[in-house]
């Protein structure tokens, strides 16, 4: 009888240790805002998320190969007498990789935001950040209205070269994605409206 609890309760134990060493190859998100700028006129998107970083991506970006993750941004606008409209659909691309000659990482955001770092824990953070992203001119959005967002960042496994890919299908290990975000947006009427 007590061998058995004590069966019972080891089992549970490395359940809980399996569920909790898959969490953390989730990416959390820290921190999200979104706000309209005047000086851009467009609807800036800034946020932050927690990029786990492991021994087999080291390794991967040592090897050679480049690491996808991608930004997606959804807006819909709720109707209760059809579906909902999608509003803003936007994807941003950063991509980490690793030069052999100069030995430092790299971090590039979007097609044009390239930044070398020392170590890749810097450059895992640059990857981990958007920063002032437009994803919508402002007068794109019905004034006075409400929007549903959602936001994630995920690793685009689909792009690893073919031998990692064979790998990636077969193990979770390269499924690593952020839960959706959602968040409520209500556009003001403008000034001139008033």
């Amino acid at each position: 009888m007590l061998r058995s609890a004590l069966l019972l309760a080891l089992s549970i134990a490395l359940a809980g240790a399996g569920s909790l060493a898959r969490a953390a190859d989730t990416i959390g998100v820290e921190d999200i805002r979104f706000e309209r700028s005047l000086a851009d006129d467009a609807w800036m998107l800034w946020a932050r998320f927690q990029l786990p970083i492991d021994d087999k991506i080291e390794q991967a970006l040592r090897d050679g190969v480049s690491l996808h993750y991608v930004v997606e941004f959804d807006l819909t606008r709720p109707r209760w007498w059809w579906w909902d409209e999608h509003a803003v659909e936007a994807r941003q691309v950063h991509t980490l990789s690793y030069h052999l000659l100069t030995q430092q990482f790299r971090a590039t955001i979007g097609d044009h935001d390239v930044r070398q770092f020392a170590t890749l824990a810097q450059a895992a953070q640059a990857i981990a950040q958007v920063d002032g992203w437009s994803v919508v001119p402002a007068d794109a959005l019905e004034p006075n209205t409400r929007y549903e967002a959602r936001l994630r960042l995920r690793f685009d496994r689909d792009r690893l070269p073919r031998s990692y890919q064979l790998g990636a299908l077969t193990n979770n290990d390269w499924d690593i994605a952020s839960e959706w975000k959602r968040f409520t947006l209500t556009t003001a009427t403008p000034a001139s409206a008033r």
